[in-house]
């Protein structure tokens, strides 16, 4: 738990900001570095060089994302599957990150190292977290006017409810994605019961998942290996399913 503000703190003001000793003209000289990066990640989107293609595709992501981690999932998902690897592959390494300490943004050093290896890895990080680390300090010395401004102030409350709007549909998206069959529903239902009513941390609960999804496998209780979606009326075949 974050602890009480210290005696004398005024969130109103404008000390830290000023402290930090940004100017505004080297705030929006970052800002112009930022974009023309992003404008050079677009016209290399398809190079030939796998490492700039990377870059390119993780520092789009990272300059268009807002919402935090779980926003960036489908865009991840649409980019990198199955150009960089299997469906399987993405989403065993989504469960990996999230019980992982860290912010799910590490997922991204995970994709580059499945398709190129450590420096694959290294370029992915690099790529997702770099653009808003050079927006945090291009912002800096603009915030401390901004923020006082009511008009600003609406606009980033419609910001961040959009956020949680953009946050429900990755958790849709990714239902569709991962949920195939009964077995997978039930992991999902006490998942969310362990997380949402008893307060567990994320680490104990992926590690709870995986102890009931292989003991629900069909090599060992073979319990809930039946369709489970429907599309157009019609079940969705699990094609490792029998019967």
């Amino acid at each position: 738990t974050y602890g009480s503000p210290s005696a004398g703190w005024d969130k109103d003001s404008d000390e830290t900001m000023k402290r930090i000793g940004i100017p505004l003209w080297v705030g929006a000289s970052i800002f112009v570095v930022w974009a023309a990066l992003l404008a050079v990640s677009a016209v290399y989107r398809d190079s030939e060089n796998v490492y700039m293609e990377i870059f390119s595709t993780m520092y789009r992501i990272g300059s268009i994302i807002f919402g935090g981690g779980q926003v960036v999932l489908p865009m991840l998902q649409d980019e990198v599957v199955p150009a960089w690897m299997t469906d399987d592959q993405f989403l065993q390494g989504l469960g990996l990150a999230q019980s992982m300490p860290g912010p799910l943004f590490n997922f991204s050093a995970y994709l580059g190292a499945v398709y190129q290896g450590v420096a694959g890895a290294l370029v992915a990080y690099v790529g997702l977290f770099g653009p808003g680390v050079i927006l945090i300090f291009a912002m800096v010395p603009f915030w401390a006017r901004l923020r006082h401004n009511m008009t600003f102030k609406a606009i980033l409350k419609g910001l961040n409810a959009a956020a949680i709007g953009l946050v429900g549909a990755a958790c849709v998206t990714l239902w569709e994605a991962a949920v195939e069959d009964a077995a997978d529903a039930m992991v999902f239902c006490m998942a969310l019961t362990l997380a949402v009513v008893f307060n567990i941390q994320a680490p104990l609960v992926i590690l709870a998942g995986g102890v009931l999804g292989a003991l629900l496998h069909e090599d060992v209780l073979d319990l809930g290996q039946v369709p489970y979606c429907l599309v157009s009326g019609e079940y969705v075949v699990n094609e490792n399913y029998e019967g």
